[in-house]
């Protein structure tokens, strides 16, 4: 008989299904392991697939789409871009929605507008929010304007019994308004068409500006105007579309003067008060920076880099973002949760429009504040500041002055008033430094 005519396949069969076995067990102890290690690693896998990760979800996508269903079973198991494992899909899939849970990878969309497979916005957005077709804007900093926006609301949403405060977010007017003011804010200093910004050019820079035109102050409620629109004070968020540089202070001087003089008045002067809009060294370089979780911080890593080290229109745009606080801005297309809405509706009614009279109005007819000013200082509103002018106290003595200001609310509990004749005096000699500052630093 031939040793290969074996008519007993019992011990074969068992062979077979020892090495089957031995075979799934061994596939079984990698993809438990690939489990156990994405568990224990989760954060660092996070910040290794942050920047290729788009490209790989792409990749993937359109791989699926084309191979067969026999491809796939042919090649269960795939490897990732690690030359070090060979890791299931499985494994790898569960990578990818770690880090892109939110990512719509059929259309690749956010916000209403197309995103690229990097994760930047698309030309769609940058027309819709009027920048330059080369500037670049990635979808983090979009979810980072949206994460702040709810982050700060969590006392109203927490008594409402809501999880999002905003239904629907305008990113593209958020973004024009703020691209508006920096465009503004730019031209004072460089032609339109600079791309990079050296550290002599930012040091060239004024040293703040004040903002001129309407604007709500973010999550101050204010009594709907008939005048204005009423959507405005029931969103109870910043309108920037009309603002405008109406002063730039080109050195620290004017700056402090500027800020001396909107605190002087009681805050009585709106378009007067100084602002940095980041565009300062200090806070360009540390617009990544955070000190607490509702501060905006921007992911730079996303942005380009200039190979030369100086700085781009986006380092810059962002900082002036975060100086802003990295707020939503108005537009009508952004919508509340109903509760919200009903909520800010009814505490709208019952706000206070806080009393301020434009720097516009006051340079038409000087006359205008000092009678608005003698109005709300016999009500009270700059006691303060009128009780040390009648002293002889100068306002830098205030400061960190614990003593003072107990001598200050203790009069004014006993009665004290500012007489008509050092209300007069005291609104002439703010007019006085407000002309010489004006003359110096109008635009």
């Amino acid at each position: 008989m031939s040793i290969f005519s074996i008519n007993d396949n019992s011990n074969y069969g068992s062979i077979l299904s020892q090495a089957k076995a031995n075979k799934e067990s061994k596939e079984n102890s990698k993809i438990n392991f690939a489990n156990a290690f994405l568990k224990q690693n989760a954060t660092k896998l996070n910040d290794i697939e942050n920047k290729n990760s788009q490209t790989l979800i792409r990749s993937e996508v359109l791989d699926n789409q084309s191979n067969s269903i026999n491809n796939i079973n042919k090649n269960y198991y795939t490897k990732t871009n690690s030359p070090n494992y060979d890791i299931s899909s499985e494994f790898k899939n569960s990578i990818y929605t770690l880090k892109f849970k939110q990512a719509d990878i059929s259309n690749n969309t956010a916000y209403g507008y197309s995103v690229d497979k990097d994760g930047y916005m698309g030309e769609d957005f940058n027309e819709a929010a009027g920048l330059p077709k080369d500037f670049k804007i990635h979808k983090s900093t979009l979810d980072e304007i949206e994460r702040v926006a709810e982050y700060n609301v969590s006392d109203i949403k927490e008594y409402l019994g809501v999880d999002k405060y905003y239904d629907n977010i305008d990113m593209a007017e958020t973004i024009k308004q703020y691209y508006n003011l920096f465009s503004n804010a730019l031209s004072q200093s460089f032609p339109s068409d600079k791309t990079s910004f050296s550290e002599a050019d930012i040091n060239t820079m004024p040293k703040g500006y004040s903002i001129n035109g309407f604007y709500n102050g973010y999550g101050i409620f204010q009594n709907p105007d008939p005048i204005r629109n009423n959507d405005i004070a029931i969103k109870s968020i910043a309108d920037y579309s009309d603002v405008r540089i109406s002063n730039v202070y080109k050195t620290s001087e004017q700056f402090d003067e500027a800020d001396s003089i909107y605190s002087d008045s009681g805050g009585l002067i709106s378009g007067i008060k100084p602002e940095t809009l980041g565009l300062s060294l200090e806070e360009i370089k540390n617009v990544s920076q955070a000190k607490y979780e509702c501060d905006f911080k921007p992911d730079m890593s996303f942005y380009p880099k200039n190979e030369d080290g100086t700085y781009t229109r986006e380092d810059l745009f962002m900082s002036l973002i975060k100086s802003q606080e990295g707020r939503v801005l108005y537009s009508p297309n952004t919508t509340l949760n109903p509760k919200v809405e009903a909520y800010n509706t009814a505490m709208a009614k019952e706000s206070f429009n806080g009393p301020a009279i434009n720097i516009d109005a006051i340079m038409t007819d000087k006359t205008a504040f000092k009678d608005f000013f003698r109005y709300w200082a016999e009500r009270g509103i700059a006691d303060g500041e009128l009780y040390m002018y009648e002293k002889g106290i100068s306002p830098k003595q205030a400061l960190g002055n614990w003593a003072l200001d107990a001598e200050i609310k203790q009069a004014i509990a006993n009665g004290w008033k500012a007489s008509s004749e050092s209300i007069n005096s005291y609104v002439g000699s703010i007019m006085d430094r407000l002309n010489n500052l004006i003359g110096q630093t109008r635009v």
